[in-house]
């Protein structure tokens, strides 16, 4: 073979492995938006192959390569084809790639860690290798094992993930190691706040109430995770903190011990327990004995703050060596704080606190939503453990805001009123969500993708919340065509009128419609917003 017929093969391979890089960056994008859960991202794969094969380019390149491998060094002129038609074709798939990120903007972009730049490191070696021991053998075989890398590039990247594995658990344990040691060393007071919805509102609730007397450290968003936690106390915690108040997700890997070995709690607040996170957990029977193993856990500290209207954590019974306090909405005079006449509106609430002791206090609040009672009498409870006295809480509930993303009041463009409560994912936040919709006048405008991560309950989830929509909205903007078929059948079940749902692939596609949709004095609640990983 004449040396520029193997320049020719070099640079067909070398265009082929630029592709197979570009794909390679998407995947572990997706596969990060996944938490690096490789079981996770191969149900991704599954469930978007129609996605990995949208570039026609790759088809023709695949062709190619398979051909490649029946050719023969004596038939020089049609691997001269082949590689002139492969660097074509090549440049063209990337092009192409590039115009379909630039069409579908991400929502959250890959963030470059050290984790994703070791394990992009370790597929860029696999495949460089995997050319170079290809072409030792065969040119025409290196060129075709380029040329398949494309097609590959999800099993590359999944071995990729197992070899990193074990480098990756052993520097896990180092930073959980000195965050703990950390920890140690400043002593604060912790509360944990877990359940499987209201952590977030609960927890910027509790640090705002308990700021009026304590220098209070709190993880940020929705900071739950092992390595999260630990991120927040080795690069935020000093020793000016006397309060540290964590989320923890439910459903970390390892479990609550896992996240309680890293911070136990002084004292722990039990949201709530449902339906989110069900995929991962596969029932709710499991949902449910986790959280209460959690209460029963020693780490969860002596004092544990439940929410007495939910019917799981009522059944919790005395733990001994454990302090339970229990608090109600509902009004229920068997907890120890309940709140009385509730009045919401769209411009928050009002009502009363009123203790095991018959002592009252009126409180109101910008919060929107009944379910923020919830939320802010648990973190009640807390300050009062903690020594706040009840003018400086009520002085505290007076001046709360809304968390990002969670109901969050702000105000658009043209006098249109918009509520971002792009955080909420579960089917009882849906459901208080609509409830606040329904109070806005006078024109309302619902957009949402639906909900996700509910298992076989889903489908079923999404009419219900489909059926709560019809009787809170004006008209319904479902973003994800497929996605959200239950949602608009839950709509139509309701009696709702097809002309007013409106589909869009995207929320680029939303903001298109609202200028044309929205007058002066219109409401527009943008409900959940999934990861880039449910595009369509």
């Amino acid at each position: 073979m004449s040396s520029w017929t193997e320049i020719l093969l070099v640079l067909a391979a070398g265009t082929a492995l630029a592709l197979a890089l570009s794909r390679f960056v998407y995947l572990l994008h997706m596969l990060q938006l996944e938490e690096y859960d490789t079981r996770r991202f191969l149900q991704w794969i599954l469930f978007h192959v129609d996605r990995l094969v949208a570039n026609p380019m790759l088809d023709l390149l695949g062709f190619l390569g398979v051909a490649v491998l029946f050719l023969r060094p004596e038939s020089a002129p049609l691997i001269v084809i082949a590689c002139t038609l492969s660097m074509a074709v090549g440049l063209v798939g990337l092009a192409w790639e590039r115009r379909l990120r630039a069409r579908s903007p991400v929502k959250k972009a890959l963030v470059m860690t050290p984790r994703a730049r070791r394990l992009l490191v370790c597929v860029e070696i696999l495949t460089v290798a995997a050319c170079l021991a290809s072409f030792a053998e065969q040119e025409e075989l290196g060129l075709a094992v380029a040329l398949l890398l494309p097609f590959i590039a999800p099993l590359v990247l999944v071995v990729s993930r197992t070899i990193m594995e074990p480098l990756e658990a052993s520097i896990r344990d180092w930073y959980v190691r000195d965050a703990r040691k950390t920890l140690d060393r400043f002593s604060p007071t912790v509360i944990g706040i877990t359940g499987s919805y209201g952590k977030t509102s609960t927890k910027f609730i509790t640090a705002h109430l308990l700021e009026s007397r304590y220098r209070v450290l709190m993880t940020p968003e929705s900071y739950n995770t092992a390595m999260g936690i630990c991120r927040v106390i080795r690069g935020q915690l000093g020793p000016e903190h006397e309060v540290f108040v964590v989320e923890l997700a439910e459903n970390e890997k390892g479990g609550f011990e896992h996240l309680l070995s890293l911070v136990p709690c002084t004292i722990s607040i039990v949201t709530s327990v449902g339906l989110q996170h069900l995929e991962e957990f596969g029932s709710e029977a499991v949902i449910r004995c986790v959280v209460k193993e959690f209460v029963n856990m020693p780490a969860s500290g002596s004092t544990v703050v439940l929410n007495g209207d939910d019917p799981v954590l009522a059944e919790v019974e005395t733990i001994q060596g454990k302090r339970l306090l229990r608090v109600s909405a509902g009004g229920s005079l068997a907890c120890d704080l309940h709140a009385e006449g509730v009045v919401t509106s769209a411009e928050g609430l009002s009502f009363d606190i009123v203790t095991s002791h018959d002592e009252r206090f009126g409180c109101q609040t910008m919060l929107l939503g009944r379910h923020n009672v919830e939320n802010i009498l648990l973190a009640v409870a807390v300050a009062r453990e903690l020594g706040v006295s009840w003018n400086a809480i009520r002085d505290g509930v007076a001046t709360l805001q809304a968390p990002p993303h969670r109901l969050q009041m702000m105000a658009g463009s043209g006098g249109v009123r918009i509520i971002d409560d792009a955080f909420n994912s579960n089917p009882a936040g849906f459901a208080m969500a609509m409830e606040v919709l329904a109070a806005c006048p006078p024109r309302r405008v619902l957009v949402t993708p639906g909900l996700v991560s509910l298992g076989d309950a889903e489908d079923f989830e999404n009419v219900q919340a489909g059926r709560r929509a019809a009787k809170a909205a004006d008209v319904v903007i479902l973003v994800g065509p497929k996605k959200t078929r239950p949602v608009r059948e839950g709509l139509l079940s309701a009696g709702f009128p097809e002309t007013s749902i409106l589909t869009v692939h995207s929320l680029e596609e939303v903001t298109g419609l609202m200028q044309s949709l929205l007058a002066p004095g219109d409401t527009v609640m943008f409900e959940n917003d999934l990861p880039d990983t449910y595009n369509e």
